[in-house]
């Protein structure tokens, strides 16, 4: 084959290798998609499914109902108001007076003995200066803040069984980290077990390997406990097994909207769930400093009953019908100075509400700063547990060879070990701190991803 040939074929063959390392590239990324995608698919069912599930939110549903009604029974204020009364009382002495009638005395009742009275009455509220208005917005306010109080609520519980399904993927990988160093000892007991048979090793290592064994399997043992806590737990919330629910190559992955700290600060000031509340606390509080204010206002009422009594002259043993039409006005004049108190009451609390807000802002910001720094101090070490790892693995594969040719003790096989299942679990714990303060930033930011 000439010269020319054999470059040709050469950039061929190149231009082959690039085409599948590129396909390999897409597959990769393509193939992490769907992942990530599934992964945000299963945890947006489980919340879905909490929220359905739970007691605790169908009871706040539930007492979300009566809000409908408080504000029909602060309507009532504005229909008449009918009652009816019906009343027997005996009276003696009674007043008596002996006058001439016809020339002849005769003996005159002013009051019965046996006094009845029935009548329906009937009040109605003319003007109130605006106090019925202003409660009924309260009562709306109340309302308001009942159902942030249930957003709040579903929030927080989305956020938890998020806590949950990332623990689970992290311990699940944890549990494979820990079955791969279980193998590489019982790899190293073959290769010390031949070192006997060859007169190379002693017995003690023999047992030493043993050792380290159980020691890796029962760690095996505690992180499958701990999984299955977080099973239990998880399962308690959704209402059902979550064993199969979550699939065992999920990764710990999460993708939270904000990259910088005064971004997400400005999304949670205004989508924060706390905060909200504590907002709709101070309206509620700002409405209840001006319907204390309103106390020394008067009230412009009309009134009117009708019915039927005895006890009216000349023949007071008779029933007869009576009835009455009125307007009252009635206006505070002195209660002591009460509605001055309850209003500075109220004045107070509303205070002491907005500097609660304040420290929450405070707070969120200090939290945020917080996560990123955790973000960040995690990406740190996730750098350097990357190239701990290749060095690890490299130093073990070098104790193994060594061990395999007499050059090597079992100690620093066994260091070599030690080293790798460290630099291995350290990656791990790292990725699992980077997500977790992404999840806080998300919940923080008010972020609703399911």
């Amino acid at each position: 084959m000439s010269i020319l040939s054999q470059v040709f074929v050469l950039n061929i063959e190149t231009k082959k290798m690039k085409i599948n390392k590129l396909l390999i590239i897409v597959c990769l990324f393509l193939g992490n998609e769907v992942l990530a995608q599934s992964s945000e698919q299963v945890l947006s069912k489980l919340i879905n499914q909490a929220l359905e599930y739970s007691p605790r939110v169908k009871e706040q549903q539930q007492l979300l109902s009566t809000g409908d009604y408080r504000i029909k029974v602060q309507e009532t204020g504005l229909k008449p108001q009918v009652s009816g009364d019906v009343s027997y009382s005996r009276v003696d002495p009674i007043a008596k007076a002996t006058l001439p009638v016809n020339g002849e005395p005769r003996t005159i009742q002013f009051q019965p003995h046996n006094n009845y009275n029935a009548s329906v009455g009937a009040t109605y509220v003319i003007y109130d200066w605006g106090r019925f208005k202003e409660g009924v917005k309260k009562t709306v306010l109340e309302i308001q803040q009942q159902t942030g109080g249930i957003e709040t609520l579903k929030h927080t519980l989305a956020y938890q069984v998020s806590q949950l399904y990332y623990s689970i993927i992290y311990l699940q990988k944890a549990i494979v980290v820990q079955q791969d160093q279980v193998k590489l000892v019982q790899e190293n007991g073959k290769i010390i077990a031949d070192r006997i048979k060859s007169g190379d090793a002693l017995d003690y290592d023999a047992v030493q390997v043993q050792v380290r064994y159980k020691n890796a399997e029962m760690r095996v043992i505690d992180l499958q406990g701990q999984l299955e806590r977080q099973y239990i737990f998880l399962s308690s919330l959704i209402g059902s097994d979550a064993r199969k629910l979550i699939p065992a190559n999920a990764e710990l992955q999460f993708a939270y909207g904000k990259t910088d700290l005064q971004s997400a600060y400005n999304e949670a000031i205004q989508n924060n769930v706390d905060l909200k509340g504590l907002l709709t606390k101070e309206s509620v509080l700002a409405q209840e400093v001006k319907i204390s204010g309103m106390s020394s206002l008067p009230t412009l009422a009309a009134n009117a009953s009708v019915g039927v009594r005895n006890g009216y002259l000349p023949d007071i043993s008779i029933l007869r019908p009576n009835s009455l039409v009125g307007v009252k006005l009635s206006i505070p004049i002195y209660t002591g100075k009460r509605g001055a108190y309850n209003t500075q009451i109220a004045k107070i609390n509303l205070d002491a509400a907005k500097q609660v807000t304040e420290s929450q802002k405070i707070q969120i910001n200090r939290d945020l700063e917080n996560a990123y720094n955790d973000i960040k101090v995690a990406n740190q070490k996730k750098e350097l547990a990357a190239s701990n790892i290749y060095q690890a693995e490299y130093s073990l594969k070098l104790a193994k060879n060594r061990l395999a040719n007499g050059v090597s003790t079992p100690l620093e096989i066994q260091s070599a070990e030690t080293g790798l299942e460290e630099a291995k679990f350290n990656l791990l714990q790292y990725d699992y701190q980077a997500l977790l303060a992404k999840l806080e930033i998300s919940r923080l930011s008010g972020v609703k991803f399911w």
